[in-house]
């Protein structure tokens, strides 16, 4: 049975994280057409069959801003229990699994209740990109955010969460607290949605960073200029989880070890928070006590422990609610 916390396995692979440099993908030229064979099936699958799911996707997200908030919510939850089971039938299945390994006290009628409520929160989350600013100032109960503001204005810090319910409401309801955030992530790969996340968050204000190596001097600017960042520490990449490590060997090729190095080079406080779904389309967002990492150098060693620090936070958020955790449906590594 797998563990949690600090127990995150004996060995440790502590290779470092490889860098890579993000390429959005480059439309192929009507050369491409004429030419035939392969060159031209990626010019009409980025020119027309692409473009059916991306016509999909925007139509339903300006669409669904013409509705209550609420409503959006259940329509999507709606979908994602139609969905999901019938015709995500492969990530449903991995879904049960990981749900019975973070929760190996599920009797049959309970782990299908979580995988039902796993569904839900899938399609929730997908519809409520059009309601975003909404549920964030009318639907979100606020925990522990008592003196938030205050510390932020002390010096640089690096909030740091896992995917849990709607991550999009979360950092919303940062920036109207009155908070300047500065966000890293990963772009969808589907064209509709990249435009779709990047509309909502630079339109609220959010701060974007550029995914890949690019990311990390402008991140290390804005600590030490006392600004903020918002990280995500559980991360699905290619498909497998690779954090929380689920009592799998720690490593360093993730967010947990880019925080750590941070965090100790401009000594900026760390603020675990995270945001659940309480009911439909109501949140609670709750925030931990800030702490900074203990006294010393940022060797490997002390990264190593720092990393199994930082899961020890976030991986009990999972655990919790694993129902509405994003990468639930992905391959453990």
């Amino acid at each position: 049975m797998m563990t949690s916390g600090d127990d995150t396995g004996k060995n440790v692979a502590a290779s470092k994280r490889k860098a890579w440099t993000y390429e959005p993908p480059k439309a192929p030229p009507f050369a491409d057409f004429l030419a035939g064979g392969d060159r031209r099936q990626a010019f009409l699958r980025y020119w027309l069959y692409e473009n059916i799911d991306n016509a999909v996707d925007l139509f339903f997200y300006f669409a669904f801003m013409l509705l209550p908030a609420g409503a959006c919510s259940a329509i999507g939850g709606w979908l994602g229990r139609l969905m999901a089971p019938r015709f995500h039938k492969a990530a449903y299945a991995r879904a049960a699994v990981n749900l019975k390994m973070i929760r190996p006290d599920l009797n049959d009628a309970a782990l299908e209740i979580l995988l039902r409520a796993y569904a839900d929160s899938q399609g929730r989350q997908m519809a409520e990109y059009s309601v975003v600013p909404r549920l964030a100032r009318n639907h979100v109960r606020k925990i522990g955010t008592e003196g938030l503001v205050e510390r932020c204005s002390e010096g640089p810090v690096i909030f740091i969460a896992p995917h849990v319910s709607n991550w999009e409401v979360l950092w919303h309801c940062l920036l109207d607290m009155g908070l300047a955030v500065t966000m890293n992530y990963d772009p969808p790969k589907r064209r509709s949605r990249h435009y779709i996340v990047n509309r909502l968050r630079k339109g609220a204000g959010l701060g974007i960073l550029k995914p890949g190596r690019s990311f990390a001097r402008p991140a290390l600017r804005i600590l030490e200029s006392g600004g903020n960042l918002l990280m995500f520490c559980d991360e699905g990449f290619n498909g497998r989880i690779r954090a929380p490590f689920f009592g799998l060997p720690a490593h360093l090729e993730g967010n947990y070890a880019v925080i750590a190095r941070m965090a100790r080079k401009t000594e900026a406080l760390i603020y675990p928070l995270y945001i659940v779904r309480e009911k439909g389309a109501k949140f609670a967002l709750k925030v931990s006590e800030p702490l900074r990492l203990p006294d010393g150098d940022a060797s490997e060693e002390r990264i190593v422990a720092d990393v199994k620090h930082l899961n020890a936070i976030i991986e009990p958020m999972v655990r919790e609610y694993p129902e509405q955790w994003y990468f639930v449906d992905n391959r453990m590594q």
